[in-house]
């Protein structure tokens, strides 16, 4: 029998995680206040290519923005998780500096090379060291609102970083009109999320005790399933992998032959949008059955809407509640992420 809400001991979420992932929403309307006052004070002009500096929650959201800009954008967009930058960033790579919290190393490490070609950047952050080289450098900045985890701070991430674009004219201001009217869509799709019996719990049910092999296109939702993978690892605490189609079917699909015993231990999730190619939707069937004898099951993901970002952005948000549910049916809080701080300190003390 399927449990429901009423059945979860809600009392191992200390921090408030499901409060976070309800808020969604209000934080995406919440970046259009912010933005409704931000004015640059320096001049971006000659631009050839932007480059999202970040990690974790902070890098996702800069690929969330990327993706929903991608037809609509005047320049490649780029997002580099390094501690280094590439050869071709210059005085004409502009460069959005995102660390939620101030202090990512990576980040504040590639933040000094981009300084070092002249690059213009701009930092978005909640404050700390990043911010504090923002006021030095006189770089224009944009502040987050704090009190969240980075990864749960996602609906501030892509929405600052494509307001922010469409305001210096690289993104059409049609993304950022849609983006804005799918509010209220995500917002009873949250209120859904809550009810008593939902269907993210019972997707969680499914998968929570398995090693879930995550699959989306190569055009849109790669990028939930990228999210989707960060959100079992962090919240649920469970080891998942994704790929994206049509790339599967020119490699992974061959390693679903041997070791039949270690496979029924994985779940195909495949994350599909009604706007996906004609080819990959093919491949997606045609994959499905092929390895319907190999995995334990599969499990089919999608979000109606009006439009690919308001469809993206609610599969990403019901993919978070998902994690949620999968952390509580696995007994811990999705909000600690103890072995990241673990690795942190042990870093800093080598140093």
């Amino acid at each position: 029998m399927s449990e429901t809400i009423l059945d979860l001991n809600t009392k191992l979420d200390q921090s408030d995680m499901s409060g976070a992932i309800t808020g969604f929403p209000n934080q995406i309307k919440k970046s259009f206040s912010i933005m409704s006052s931000w004015v640059p004070h320096k001049k971006y002009r000659d631009i050839q290519n932007i480059m999202v500096l970040g990690m974790g929650g902070s890098a996702i959201g800069g690929d969330v923005a990327r993706v929903l800009a991608q037809n609509a954008c005047t320049v490649p967009i780029f997002v580099n998780r390094s501690y280094n930058i590439p050869e071709w960033v210059g005085s004409k790579t502009l460069i959005l500096a995102s660390s939620y919290s101030g202090g990512t190393e990576e980040t504040l490490s590639s933040f000094a090379q981009c300084r070092e070609r002249g690059c213009p950047i701009i930092v978005l952050s909640t404050g700390g060291i990043i911010t504090d080289y923002a006021g030095e450098y006189d770089l224009d900045k944009i502040t987050i609102p704090g009190g969240y985890q980075p990864r749960a701070a996602l609906g501030f991430s892509f929405s600052l970083i494509l307001i922010l674009l469409s305001r210096l004219g690289f993104v059409q201001n049609y993304i950022i009109e849609i983006v804005e009217k799918s509010i209220e869509s995500l917002k009873s799709l949250s209120i859904e999320m809550n009810k008593a019996e939902n269907k993210a719990l019972t997707i969680a049910e499914n998968i929570h005790t398995t090693c879930p092999i995550i699959y989306g296109s190569e055009d849109l939702t790669w990028v939930a399933a990228v999210r989707f993978r960060g959100q079992l690892a962090e919240n649920a605490k469970m080891l998942s992998f994704h790929h994206h189609f049509p790339e599967q079917n020119h490699n992974e699909i061959e390693g679903w032959t041997v070791n039949p015993d270690i496979m029924n231990r994985f779940s195909i999730i495949w994350l599909k949008d009604e706007d996906d190619h004609p080819g990959i939707q093919a491949r997606m069937r045609i994959s499905a059955t092929l390895l319907e004898s190999n995995a334990g099951s599969q499990i089919e993901i999608s979000q109606l809407g009006a439009n690919r970002v308001e469809r993206l952005l609610k599969l990403i948000h019901y993919t978070d509640w998902i994690s949620y549910y999968a952390a509580l049916l696995n007994n811990v809080d999705p909000t600690p992420v103890k072995r990241i701080q673990e690795l942190k300190i042990k870093i800093s003390e080598e140093r």
